[in-house]
Formats: C-alpha cells, sequence, structure tokens
C-alpha cells in the first residue's frame, strides 16, 4: 500500500487464485483443514457440526475479502491516479472523480480484460494503471479501440495518462499459454500454470486409495508433450511423456474431490533411462529386505499398533506426506512387541530428515542399544537408520520389546515412521 508494485500482486494473485479458492467447497460451503499439495493427497473438508477447526473460523475471513484490493486510489493524489491491481469483474465508485469504473473479463481463464467508464462527472485528466502481470508476454492496451503501442511502465504497471471522459473503454489483453516454473532449489522439479492458474494432474476420486508412484514428465520440452482438451478453461492432456501413463490436467483450485500431483519431476529420455534403472535396484533392495525380515511394525495406525501391543505414555501419532508415525514427549515413551528368531539381528527405524533437536533412547527388552540423535542433515526426505541387536537379547526368545522414549533432560522422541526387524545380507527369515 505504500508503494505499489505488480509483483507484489503477482503473488497475491496467486496465492488467491490457487490456494483461497481451493480451500472452500462451493458445493457445500464447507473448508479444508489444509490444502496439501504432494502427490496422491487430497483435501478433507469440514463438517457443519462435527468438524469445526480454527481453519473454518479463518476460512470465513478469507472468503470475505475476494473483493478487496481490486482498485486503488494514489493516497498523496487521489483524484489523479487510480490503480487496477486485480482482474476480477466489478465496478468501482470512485468518489474524488465522481466516477464508476467497470471490469469484466472472464479472466483468470481468458486473458481480455475490457474496463470502461460508464459514469465520469465531468471530463478530464487522471492516469489509469494497469497491472501487467510478471509472467505475461506481449500485453496489448487499447483506448476506445485505438491501440496504445507503447505505455509507460513503471512498477509493472502500464500508466495511461490522458483527458478521460464518460463513455471511454479500454482493453488488455494479456496472452496465456501454458508454461512450466522450477522450483527455486531444484530445476528438475517443475509445475504446471497457465496465466495465473496453478494447473494439477487428476490422481483419481478422493475417497479411493492412490498408493502409485509420484508421476514424472519426460520429454525435452515438456509444453510441447501437452494438447488442450478443452477452451473454456484451461484443461490438458499429456501425450506420450507422462510416466508411469499419460495425465490429464486442470486448474488445482477446482479438483476438490480429487487426488492431485502439483509439482513433477522431469526427465529427458536419456535421463529417464537411469532413473528407471536406479528404481530396478531399489525395488530389488526392498524385495531382498522382505524376504530377510522377521517382522514389520507400521507406527501411528491403529491395526499393526494393536497387533504388536503397543503402550504408550505422552506419545502422538502423526502423519507426514502420507506416512503414519509416533512420537514421545517429556516423560514419556512408546512401545511395541516385535518378533525375533535365533541369530544376529537388525532392527530399522525410518525418520524425517527434517526433525531437529531431538535426542532419544532405544531400548530392548529394557537395555539400551542405541541413542538417536535427529538435527535435520538429510532435508525433504525419509531415511533409515539401522541397529544391531545384541544377540544374548534375542536367545531363547520369539518376541522383544522395542522401547522409545527421549533421553535425559531431552523433551522429544521421534517421531518414528515405522520398525522392522530383519536379518543380516545372506540370511533370510524362517
Amino acid at each position: 500500500a505504500w508503494k505499489p508494485e505488480a509483483r507484489l500482486f503477482d503473488y497475491y494473485e496467486r496465492a488467491h487464485i490457487n490456494h483461497i479458492l481451493a480451500h472452500q467447497n462451493p458445493a457445500t460451503g464447507m473448508f479444508a483443514y489444509m490444502v496439501p499439495l504432494m502427490s496422491g493427497s487430497h483435501r478433507v473438508w469440514s463438517e457443519p457440526f462435527d468438524d469445526f477447526w480454527c481453519c473454518v473460523g479463518s476460512g470465513m475471513e478469507s472468503h470475505a475479502k475476494h473483493g478487496e484490493s481490486i482498485w486503488w486510489e494514489d493516497a498523496d493524489r487521489p483524484a489523479d491516479m487510480l490503480i487496477a491491481n486485480l482482474y476480477i469483474p466489478s465496478e468501482a465508485d470512485w468518489a474524488a472523480r465522481g466516477a464508476k469504473l467497470r471490469i469484466e473479463t472472464g479472466y483468470p481463464f481468458d486473458g481480455h480484460i475490457a474496463l470502461s467508464i460508464p459514469k465520469l462527472a465531468r471530463a478530464g485528466r487522471f492516469t489509469l494503471a494497469l497491472r501487467i502481470p510478471g509472467w505475461c508476454q506481449g500485453a496489448r492496451i487499447a483506448v476506445n479501440g485505438a491501440p496504445l503501442p507503447a505505455p509507460r511502465i513503471t512498477d509493472g504497471y502500464a500508466l495511461i495518462d490522458r483527458k478521460w471522459k464518460a463513455g471511454d473503454q479500454v482493453t488488455l489483453d494479456l496472452p496465456m499459454a501454458l508454461r512450466i516454473e522450477a522450483t527455486p532449489d531444484d530445476p528438475r522439479t517443475i509445475a504446471l500454470l497457465h496465466g495465473p492458474v496453478v494447473l494439477a494432474a487428476d490422481l483419481g476420486a478422493a475417497d479411493q486409495p492412490f498408493d502409485g508412484p509420484a508421476p514424472a514428465l519426460v520429454a525435452a520440452d515438456v509444453t510441447q508433450g501437452f494438447a488442450a482438451t478443452t477452451a473454456a478453461v484451461p484443461a490438458y492432456r499429456t501425450a506420450g511423456i507422462g510416466k508411469p501413463a499419460d495425465l490429464s490436467f486442470a486448474p488445482f483450485f477446482q479438483q476438490r474431490d480429487r487426488r492431485t500431483a502439483v509439482y513433477f519431476k522431469r526427465f529427458t529420455q536419456q535421463e529417464w533411462g537411469v532413473e528407471q534403472q536406479a528404481f530396478a535396484v531399489e525395488q530389488a533392495r526392498l524385495r531382498d529386505l522382505e524376504r530377510r525380515s522377521v517382522d514389520v511394525m507400521h507406527l501411528g495406525e491403529m491395526q499393526p499398533e494393536r497387533d504388536h501391543g503397543l503402550e504408550a505414555k505422552l506419545s502422538y501419532t502423526t502423519t507426514y506426506r502420507g506416512r503414519h508415525g509416533r512420537d514421545a514427549r517429556t516423560d514419556g515413551h512408546f512401545q511395541f512387541r516385535m518378533k525375533v528368531k535365533p541369530g544376529p539381528l537388525i532392527l530399522q527405524a525410518t525418520y524425517w530428515g527434517e526433525e531437529r533437536n531431538r535426542l532419544f533412547d532405544i531400548l530392548v527388552d529394557g537395555q539400551k542399544i542405541a541413542t538417536q540423535k535427529l538435527d535435520a542433515d538429510r532435508p525433504g526426505e525419509f531415511f533409515d537408520v539401522t541397529y544391531a541387536i545384541p544377540e544374548a537379547l534375542t536367545r531363547g526368545k520369539s518376541t522383544v520389546m522395542i522401547r522409545v522414549q527421549p533421553a535425559p533432560g531431552m523433551t522429544r522422541a521421534g517421531p518414528m515412521f515405522g520398525a522392522r526387524i530383519f536379518t543380516p545380507a545372506g540370511e533370510t527369515r524362517t
């Protein structure tokens, strides 16, 4: 508000269209607890009586503001400049000029914006400032049908300074095309956009499970592998570049009852070949690990925890990126019983790589076998840690109790996203 800049309203507009509009279901009026972006995820909606979270209250506040900041006037010279920040069908009553202005448009799906001045108390000179989005190349402006070839651009706004009268018409055309944007930290992770609208791949109905791999896009030029399927909204389908199968894309905010993918790894054909080989190696490793496994514990899931006799104090379940886990707080713990067999065994635990300042002990039948530290040194990934179980702790036993608790003086243990006991390489379970 101190100094309007188009780049800031680009951010505002992107959040408004792609996140705030995604956060309410217009068919029911209900609000999403969160709007997840992980591949295969979906939105969970509130209920009129049973689920009324704090997000519902902030949701009501957000959706009362759709008309906010479309139009501004220059606070220092309120009769000299009117600013159009957002292209939302609307009317503005400009008291300083005794004027009414109107925007008519199909934006954000259509890049044609018609701005008119149906009322103006008296003809006069002032500046009309139109935001030119940063994603747009080749914006075109016309006043009363006459092209404005080289408008002055300041801070991303096209400034039209002239003598205006009632009935004047301005058109702004913002060419839109499918494009990709990479994440700031990884040029191989991309999102697809059309104008300001983020597109998402449809991965199926929200009430059906999704257990496939996150989809990828394989092409030297990704956008050339998309074909439009409708003109009413930006909707596309990949043609041979979607892996493991081709995908249909539509605006993310509209896919309220679907599982979606928003971010994609992109590969060239050569890179995809390498990726497939690495995937095959990893699958072979997992099959070998399964052959050697004696027992597997899925923490944070009701039936597996019951099956393994889980006991807990000041312990809570959690879910990160679709994986369930469990932690323990100050003076708390969680413990569960796992199967063992004679001979050397290994306990494996899975953690999230961005947890920090965690130090906790792992015990087998009351004897500490390891102290684990988590300090955010594996950002963005789950990782496994293995601990050798002394044979003396399993000799003559069919099960042991695994216990996880904060180290002395520490406040948190875990979260742990599953545990597995298996034999060393070269041995198999019996």
